[in-house]
C-alpha cells in the first residue's frame, strides 16, 4: 500500500498498472488490502473501497487473469455482508460471480448472481434485477446452453420495458440475445436484435470498447449467413479499431476470430486456419472465449476439407463445453427457476456430428507417423534408459481414456498421440538432460521449453492423430489449477489428451524414477491423489486410481513393494492388451 494513502486511493493507483505484472507480484502486491478487508473496522467508506477494488478486477478481467483478482473481490463481498451494507454486498456479488464464469467456475457464478439477484428483488431494484439475470444469462451461455440464456435475457429486457432512457444492461441483453439467435440458426431475428443494440449504442454517450467488439463480432457473424461478407468487413474493420485503441487478450480474440470468419467466407479456409491456430491458443487462457474458438475451427476445418479433424475439434468443444460440471450446472440453473430442456440444441450437434462422420475416410495412420515415433523415442532415451518411455504412457493413456468412457477408437488415437508427448526433449541440450543435482533456473525454463519445440515440430501436419499430438506436446504440463506452462491454461481449457498424459506422465515419471528416485507404485498413486485438483484433472485421477487398483488386483501384484520396473512392466502389458480398441 501507498505510505499515507487510504485503501481506496492505494488500490485506485495500483489498477492501471496491476496487470504490467506476473501473478505472484499480484498476490503480493493484493494481498495486504485483502488482510485490510478482514479488519473489525472499515478504513474507509465501503463504496470508495469497492469502486476501487472494481477498477483492479476490470483491468485483470481485460488482461485474462481473472483468477488472479478473485481473492481481493471474495475479500470485499465478506467485508460487505460483516458491515451490513446491502448494495455494496450485491456488487461485490456480481463481480465475484463474473470472474468465477472467467475462470469456468460456472455453478458457483450462477450461486453469486443469484445471491446478487434476491437482494435487487427484495430492494424491488428492477434495473438490478434486470443486471442480474443478464450476468445469469451469460454465465449460462458459456456452458453452450442458448435456449436457457435467452430465456434470462428476454427477462432482463423485460424488466427494463418501462424504462425509456438508454440503459448499459438492455445493450448487452441485446447483444447477448443478438449471438444467441445466431447459434440458434436464428439470422433474421439475430439482425434484429443486434440492430436494436446498435441504436442504444449510438443514443449512449458512453460505451464499453470490449461490449462494442463484441456487438460487432456478432454483426458479422450474422450477416455473413447471409452472404453479405461486404457489409460484414465494415464492422471487421471498425472492431480493429476499437481493438488499436483498447488493447487487451480478449479484444484480440475477438478480431482474430471475425477475421476468421471473413477468411472462411472468402473461401480462404488455410488462411483461416493459420489464424486461427494462433487464437485457440489465446484462447485456452481465456476459458469464456474458447467455445466461439473451438466453434470457428470446426467450421473453417470442415470447410478445408478436412472432416477428421473437424470432428477432432468437435469432440473438444464437447469435452470443453458439455462435459466437465454440466450437470452441476443444471442443477445451479434450476436455482434460477429457468426450465433446463434444451432438445433442439443437442439434435443440432447430434446432426453435425453425423455429417462429419459420414465425410470420413477409413482411419489411416499419418504419411510421417513412423517417423516421428523414432524421433519421440530417441528423445525419451535421453531421460530413460529404456527409451520406452512414450510407450508406456501412450498405454497408461488409452487404457485410461477408455475407462473414462471414451470410445474405443478415440482411446486409442488418444494412447498413440501420447506416445509423442516428449519429442520436444529431442530440442534440449543433452549436458542439461544428464546433469545430476538441481538445474539452474536458466537450464529449467531451456526444459520447459520442450513442450513448445515438441508443439513447432508437430505444427504443419493436417492428420487428426498429429493435431492431436500436437495438443498433448504442447499442454501435457499444463496444470489443473493454471499455474503449469507454457500458458496459464487450466480446468477444461486444457485439451483432454493433455489432461489424460499429465497423469499418466507423470505415474510412469516417478514409478521409473525419471528426473528422481523411483517411487512405489502406492508412493506414485497417493502423489497423484495429493495433486488432484491442483496439478492434475480430479475426476481423472480417481478413475486412473480405480483403474490401476483394480488391474494389480487381478494380477496380484502389491502396489507397495520395492519400486522397480518389473512389476510395473508387468501393469503396463496388461492394460496393452486388446480391450475393445478395435
Amino acid at each position: 500500500m501507498t505510505p499515507g494513502a487510504s485503501v481506496p486511493e492505494s488500490l485506485k493507483a495500483l489498477a492501471p498498472e496491476i496487470a504490467q505484472h506476473d501473478a505472484p507480484g499480484v498476490v503480493a502486491m493484493l494481498s495486504p488490502f485483502v488482510e485490510r478487508l478482514r479488519a473489525p473496522e472499515p478504513a474507509a467508506p465501503v463504496k470508495d473501497t469497492a469502486d476501487a477494488i472494481f477498477a483492479v478486477c476490470r483491468t485483470l478481467y481485460l488482461h485474462a487473469r481473472s483468477s488472479e483478482a478473485i481473492p481481493l473481490v471474495h475479500g470485499l463481498l465478506d467485508h460487505c455482508l460483516r458491515v451490513g451494507d446491502r448494495a455494496q454486498t450485491r456488487r461485490a456479488a456480481s463481480v465475484c460471480g463474473l470472474l468465477a464464469a472467467e475462470t469456468a467456475d460456472l455453478v458457483r457464478s450462477i450461486e453469486y448472481h443469484v445471491q446478487s439477484l434476491r437482494i435487487a428483488a427484495a430492494d424491488e431494484d428492477r434495473p438490478e434485477m434486470a443486471r442480474a439475470w443478464n450476468n445469469i444469462g451469460h454465465a449460462i451461455t458459456i456452458s453452450g446452453r442458448w435456449e436457457l440464456s435467452s430465456r434470462c435475457f428476454r427477462r432482463a429486457i423485460t424488466l427494463l420495458e418501462p424504462t425509456v432512457e438508454v440503459s448499459p444492461t438492455r445493450f448487452t441483453a441485446l447483444c447477448n440475445l443478438a449471438d444467441n439467435h445466431y447459434q440458434l440458426g436464428e439470422i433474421e431475428e439475430g439482425i434484429r436484435r443486434a440492430r436494436e443494440a446498435l441504436q442504444e449504442l449510438e443514443a449512449s454517450s458512453q460505451s464499453e470498447p470490449y461490449a462494442t467488439i463484441l456487438l460487432r463480432r456478432t454483426l458479422v457473424r450474422l450477416l455473413i449467413a447471409q452472404d453479405r461478407a461486404g457489409e460484414a468487413a465494415a464492422h471487421v474493420a471498425e472492431a480493429v479499431a476499437i481493438a488499436e485503441r483498447f488493447p487487451s487478450p480478449r479484444a484480440a480474440i475477438a478480431v482474430d476470430l471475425m477475421r476468421a470468419a471473413l477468411d472462411l467466407a472468402g473461401g480462404s479456409a488455410d488462411l483461416a486456419l493459420t489464424r486461427l491456430d494462433r487464437t485457440l491458443a489465446r484462447a485456452r487462457k481465456v476459458p469464456s472465449t474458447l467455445h466461439d474458438a473451438l466453434a470457428y475451427a470446426v467450421r473453417a476445418e470442415e470447410l478445408a476439407g478436412n472432416p477428421a479433424r473437424a470432428l477432432f475439434r468437435m469432440q473438444e468443444l464437447g469435452n470443453h463445453v458439455y462435459g466437465h460440471g454440466v450437470e452441476q450446472t443444471r442443477r445451479a440453473i434450476e436455482i434460477a427457476g429457468i426450465d433446463p430442456a434444451e432438445v433442439a440444441l443437442e439434435h443440432q450437434r447430434e446432426e453435425m456430428r453425423a455429417r462429419l462422420t459420414s465425410m470420413l475416410n477409413p482411419p489411416s495412420a499419418p504419411r510421417t507417423w513412423a517417423a516421428l515415433r523414432r524421433l519421440a523415442a530417441s528423445a525419451a532415451l535421453r531421460m530413460d534408459d529404456t527409451g520406452w518411455h512414450g510407450a508406456r504412457v501412450g498405454a497408461l493413456v488409452r487404457a485410461l481414456a477408455l475407462a473414462r468412457g471414451c470410445s474405443p477408437l478415440q482411446a486409442l488415437e488418444m494412447g498413440l498421440a501420447a506416445e509423442l508427448h516428449d519429442i520436444g526433449m529431442a530440442s534440449i541440450p543433452a549436458a542439461i538432460l544428464a546433469k545430476e543435482g538441481e538445474l539452474n533456473d536458466s537450464e529449467r525454463e531451456m526444459v520447459r521449453k520442450h513442450t513448445e519445440a515438441g508443439g513447432a515440430m508437430l505444427l504443419d501436419d493436417r492428420h487428426p492423430r498429429v493435431l492431436m499430438a500436437r495438443d498433448v506436446a504442447r499442454y501435457h504440463h499444463a496444470r489443473w489449477d493454471g499455474r503449469g506452462y507454457p500458458d496459464r491454461v487450466a480446468g477444461t481449457s486444457i485439451p483432454l489428451a493433455a489432461r489424460l498424459c499429465a497423469v499418466a506422465d507423470a505415474y510412469d515419471a516417478m514409478v521409473c524414477g525419471i528426473g528422481h528416485p523411483a517411487h512405489t507404485m502406492a508412493e506414485a498413486m497417493a502423489e497423484l491423489r495429493r495433486e488432484a485438483g491442483l496439478q492434475f484433472d480430479p475426476e481423472l485421477v480417481s478413475c486412473f486410481d480405480a483403474l490401476v487398483k483394480g488391474e494389480l488386483d487381478g494380477l496380484g501384484v502389491d502396489p507397495t513393494s520395492d519400486p522397480g520396473m518389473e512389476t510395473f512392466q508387468d501393469l503396463v502389458l496388461s492394460l496393452k492388451e486388446d480391450r475393445g480398441f478395435v
